[in-house]
C-alpha cells in the first residue's frame, strides 16, 4: 500500500515532469513563429512630382516595345538612333590605303632651293681612288720643279714632278642616314669615267646590268645599273657591300633622294 508520503512525491514529479514538457514545446513554436516572420522597415514616404508609370510588358507588342525604347534614348539626348549596319574597314581596303602612303614617300624630294647646276666640268683625265676611307676625285697633273741652289751642276737641272689635282672628295660609307636628304641640283654623282652624273640620265646609264657600278652619288654610295630589286624611298637597297643606289625602270630619276648628306660641288 501507497503511503501519503510516497504519493505525494510522485505527484510531484509527474506535476514538474508535464510543467517542463510544457515549456519546452513553447519555447519552440515561439522560435519557429519568429524565424519565419521577415523583417518589416518602413520607408520614408518619398514625394514625386513624375507621373506614375505603369508598365505590362505582356500588353505590348515587340515593335511597340523598340518605339518606345527609342522614343526614350531619343529624348535623353545622349544616345542617337540609325537604322545603318556598322562599317568596317575590310582587309584589301586597309591594305589599299597603305600602299597610297607607301608610294607617296616615293617621290622625287627636292630642295626648296633646287636649281640646275651649271658647272663646267670636263671629264678629261679624271680619276676616282679610295684612300684611307675617303674617295677622292682628282687628275694627274705635272709640273716643274726648282732645282736646289746648293745642288750639284748634274742635279741643277728641271725636273717634271706628277701631282694629284683633287676636285672632289667624297664620303665612304656602308649605311643610309637615319633622315633622307633632299636633292639640291641635277648633279647628284660623278660617273667611273668623270662625268657628271645628272639626276634625269636614267636612260644613258641604266643600259647597264645590276651588279655594274656606273659611278658615286654625292653622298658616296655607289651607283649601280638597271635591278629588278624593289628600292626604298630614295632609289637604294642593301647590297652585299653596304648601301647602294639602284637604277629603276619604274623610274625617271636616278634616285628620289640621297640617303645621307651630299656634298657640295
Amino acid at each position: 500500500m501507497f503511503r501519503t508520503r510516497d504519493f505525494i512525491l510522485i505527484f510531484t514529479a509527474v506535476a514538474f515532469l508535464l510543467m517542463a514538457i510544457t515549456v519546452t514545446v513553447f519555447n519552440k513554436q515561439t522560435a519557429t513563429s519568429t524565424s519565419l516572420t521577415p523583417n518589416m522597415q518602413f520607408a520614408e514616404q518619398i514625394v514625386s512630382d513624375e507621373p506614375a508609370v505603369l508598365l505590362s510588358p505582356d500588353n505590348l507588342s515587340r515593335s511597340e516595345r523598340l518605339q518606345t525604347m527609342r522614343a526614350k534614348i531619343a529624348a535623353s539626348e545622349q544616345l542617337s538612333i540609325t537604322n545603318e549596319p556598322p562599317q568596317f574597314e575590310t582587309e584589301a581596303e586597309a591594305t589599299s590605303s597603305e600602299q597610297v602612303v607607301v608610294e607617296s614617300e616615293k617621290t622625287l624630294q627636292l630642295c626648296g632651293n633646287y636649281r640646275a647646276a651649271g658647272l663646267a666640268w670636263s671629264p678629261a683625265g679624271i680619276e676616282i681612288e679610295e684612300v684611307e676611307g675617303a674617295r677622292i676625285v682628282y687628275r694627274e697633273g705635272e709640273r716643274n720643279t726648282v732645282p736646289n741652289s746648293n745642288a750639284s751642276s748634274s742635279q741643277s737641272q728641271p725636273m717634271v714632278e706628277s701631282y694629284q689635282d683633287v676636285v672632289l672628295t667624297l664620303p665612304v660609307r656602308s649605311f643610309p642616314a637615319a633622315t633622307p636628304s633632299c636633292i639640291p641640283t641635277d648633279v647628284i654623282g660623278i660617273a667611273n669615267d668623270g662625268s657628271l652624273i645628272r639626276n634625269t640620265e636614267a636612260g644613258v646609264y641604266g643600259i647597264f646590268g645590276a651588279n655594274t657600278v656606273v659611278g658615286y652619288a654625292l653622298d658616296g654610295f655607289p651607283i649601280y645599273g638597271t635591278g629588278a630589286a624593289a628600292t626604298d624611298a630614295c632609289g637604294g637597297i642593301m647590297g652585299v657591300a653596304g648601301y647602294q643606289y639602284q637604277i629603276s625602270a619604274d623610274r625617271e630619276t636616278i634616285i628620289n633622294c640621297f640617303a645621307a648628306p651630299p656634298v657640295s660641288i
